[in-house]
């Protein structure tokens, strides 16, 4: 088995999850300003 090949497949994969977590958390985050946002402006209601 080629290790140069191995490497290259385990760093993209590594990449990619990064990627998806990394986007999880950005959605997670806006979730919650958005959250924030909607509370505050009820408030003032």
């Amino acid at each position: 088995m080629n290790t140069e090949l191995l490497l290259q497949g385990l760093e993209i994969t590594v990449l990619g999850l990064a990627g998806v977590f990394g986007a999880l958390i950005a959605f997670f985050i806006m979730i919650n300003l958005l959250g924030k946002i909607r509370v505050k402006e009820e408030q003032e209601d």
